[in-house]
C-alpha cells in the first residue's frame, strides 16, 4: 500500500513554527506580567523627621509606627511610602529640612519663625497641619509650678527668682517671657531662667535648686501624684490658644509631590480619628505605652483626655494661631525681622471632613 510520507522539509517546518509560537507565547507572558509592574511602580516616598519625643508628646510618632502602618493607614504602600528619622528638637528638624535631608517634619513656631526669618531652607517652608494645641481652656497646658509653702502666688511674684524652662528661646520660654512682660517684669533683669530638661525639673524643683519649673507631659501627671505642688499659672489667659506642634514641609516638596502629601495628611487624620475612637482605646493605649516605654496605667491617666493637650480632630492649621506667638518673639527681639506667617501656611493639603 502506498504510504503517505511528510516532505523532506515538513519536520524542520513544524519546528520552526514550534519555536516561533513558543517565543510569541512567551513574549506574551513577559509583557502581562511587566505591564502590572509599570502599573505598580514604586508610591514616592515622604522622609518625616520628628522632633524627639516619642508617644502623647509627638502623636504622628504613634501614627507612623509600624503597627499603624500595617493596621491603619489604608493609603500607605499605595499612594506614599513615609520614612521617618528623629532629630534633636524642632531646631534639628529645621536643620535637616534646611539641609534638603527630609520633606516633613515637625515644627513648633519659634523654630518655623527663625527658619522663615533667616531664609534657611531652599524654596522654602510651609506649615500644613496642626499636631496639637496649648492654650485651650479645659485642656492641658504646660504649667509653672512651685512647692505649695512657697510665697509665690502670682506672676508678680516671679521678680528675683529662679524659674527653669527645657530650652532657651523654645516655645515655653516664649510663654514665660510673654507672662513676664505682661506684668511689668523684664526677662533679662528680673528672673533668673535657667535650662534643663523636663525630666529633671521636678526633682530639682524638690530639692529648692530652684523657685519655680515648667512640667509637660507626662512628668505634669507624675509630680502632680506625689503632691506638694501647685501651679502658679499657664499658657491659657497668657495668649491666644496656638499650635504647640505641627507638619510642616519643603515647599519644593510641596509642589513636586501634592497627592503624596494629601494621601498622607488624610491617614494622619483618619489614624487620629481611630485613635480617638473609644472602642480602640485600650488598644492605642497599650500600643503607645510601648512605643513610649512608659506604663500603661500612667498613660491611662490622661492620654487623650482632657488632662491631655488638645487636638484639632481634622488636624486643621491656621496663621491666625500662630501669628501672635510668632509676633511675640519679634517683640522680645528673638527674630532678626517680623514675621508675616501668612504665605507660609497652606491647609488645603489636608481632607476637607465635616
Amino acid at each position: 500500500m502506498p504510504t503517505h510520507s511528510s516532505s523532506p522539509n515538513s519536520s524542520s517546518q513544524v519546528s520552526t513554527h514550534s519555536r516561533r509560537s513558543f517565543i510569541k507565547q512567551g513574549a506574551a507572558v513577559a509583557a502581562a506580567l511587566s505591564f502590572p509592574m509599570i502599573a505598580r511602580a514604586a508610591p514616592p516616598v515622604i522622609r518625616y523627621a520628628s522632633a524627639g519625643v516619642v508617644g502623647p508628646g509627638e502623636l504622628e510618632t504613634v501614627i507612623f509606627s509600624d503597627w499603624f502602618k500595617a493596621n491603619v493607614l489604608k493609603r500607605h504602600g499605595k499612594d506614599y511610602v513615609i520614612e521617618t528619622t528623629t532629630a534633636r528638637g524642632t531646631p534639628g528638624v529645621a536643620t535637616l529640612l534646611a539641609a534638603e535631608q527630609a520633606d516633613l517634619g515637625t515644627l513648633a513656631f519659634t523654630s518655623l519663625a527663625t527658619t522663615i526669618a533667616q531664609e534657611a531652607v531652599p524654596g522654602g517652608v510651609t506649615a500644613i497641619a496642626e499636631i496639637h494645641r496649648d492654650a485651650v481652656q479645659g485642656y492641658a497646658s504646660n504649667p509653672f509650678v512651685v512647692l505649695s509653702d512657697s510665697p509665690i502666688r502670682t506672676i508678680a511674684d516671679l521678680k528675683g527668682k529662679s524659674v527653669a524652662v527645657n530650652a532657651f528661646n523654645g516655645s515655653v520660654d516664649i510663654i514665660l517671657r510673654i507672662a513676664l512682660q505682661a506684668h511689668g517684669l523684664d526677662p533679662r533683669k528680673d528672673v533668673r531662667v535657667v535650662e534643663m530638661p523636663f525630666g529633671n525639673i521636678g526633682p530639682a524643683l524638690r530639692q529648692k535648686r530652684i523657685d519655680v519649673g515648667v512640667l509637660a507631659m507626662p512628668f505634669q501627671v507624675d509630680e502632680a501624684k506625689k503632691g506638694g505642688i501647685r501651679t502658679v499659672f499657664d499658657a491659657v489667659g497668657v495668649v491666644p490658644p496656638y499650635p504647640v506642634l505641627f507638619q510642616s514641609a519643603r515647599t519644593r516638596f510641596l509642589k513636586s509631590q501634592p497627592a503624596a502629601v494629601r494621601a498622607w495628611l488624610a491617614d494622619y487624620v483618619d489614624a487620629q480619628r481611630w485613635i480617638y475612637d473609644p472602642a480602640n482605646r485600650k488598644q492605642v493605649v497599650a500600643l503607645t505605652a510601648d512605643l513610649a516605654k512608659t506604663p500603661a496605667a500612667s498613660l491611662d491617666e490622661y492620654f487623650l483626655t482632657p488632662k491631655d493637650f488638645y487636638r484639632d480632630p481634622n488636624a486643621t492649621i491656621s496663621a491666625a494661631s500662630l501669628q501672635p506667638p510668632i509676633d511675640a518673639m519679634a517683640k522680645l527681639g528673638l527674630l532678626p525681622k517680623p514675621v508675616a506667617i501668612a504665605p507660609y501656611v497652606d491647609a488645603s493639603y489636608l481632607p476637607h471632613r465635616a
